[in-house]
């Protein structure tokens, strides 16, 4: 096992592997050989980032890897696109480095752009959801209305709570919603 361990970190120590290859050997010595990340960049003489920055690489969408093992894109394209949780988000981030020939610098910048539009647009749909259901309860007020000839309030809690508030202007009035009420039995 030993041996085994020896030969993964000389290979890992190749100037020929790719990022991708350079990440797996990592993975493998953290999985198999149970070494920590400290571990392995003292055995291979790297800082503890760059064991975690590289491994970080094998978060990255299948299609961005292989970008990556077929030098289409650097490792530094591919950190950048770390910070975009979404797979879609992080294709589409690929794709225009590729078409554009963007440079670390503009891909971080991208990044950053597509970030902040992924979540304006879910506030958006927040915010156009609240606003459908307040459509909702205007309109459940609004018959409500008609069929009480008082005002009524609808005050939600949360989707499923809430309650009614039927107000009234005499005690006649009170009388007779009352009675309108009981009628409902």
């Amino acid at each position: 096992q030993e041996s085994m361990e020896i030969a993964l970190i000389e290979n890992v120590q190749r100037s020929d592997l790719n990022p991708i290859e350079e990440a797996l050997a990592y993975q493998r010595l953290v999985t198999e050989f149970k070494l920590t990340q400290e571990e392995i960049a003292a055995r291979v003489s790297k800082n503890r980032a760059t064991i975690t920055n590289s491994m970080r690489l094998l978060k990255l969408d299948g299609q961005i890897q292989e970008m990556l093992i077929q030098n289409l894109i650097s490792s530094g394209h591919a950190r950048a696109l770390l910070s975009l949780e979404d797979k879609g988000l992080q294709l589409k981030a690929a794709k225009m480095i590729l078409d554009e020939s963007l440079s670390v610098r503009e891909t971080e910048r991208l990044v950053k752009r597509l970030a902040k539009e992924a979540e304006n647009g879910e506030e958006k749909k927040d915010k156009n959801k609240d606003e459908a259901l307040a459509l909702i309860y205007q309109s459940l007020e609004e018959r409500m209305k008609s069929v009480m000839g008082t005002k009524v309030s609808i005050h939600n809690k949360d989707k499923n709570k809430g309650r009614i508030e039927i107000e009234y202007y005499s005690e006649a009035e009170l009388e007779r919603i009352v009675e309108m009420i009981e009628s409902i039995r």
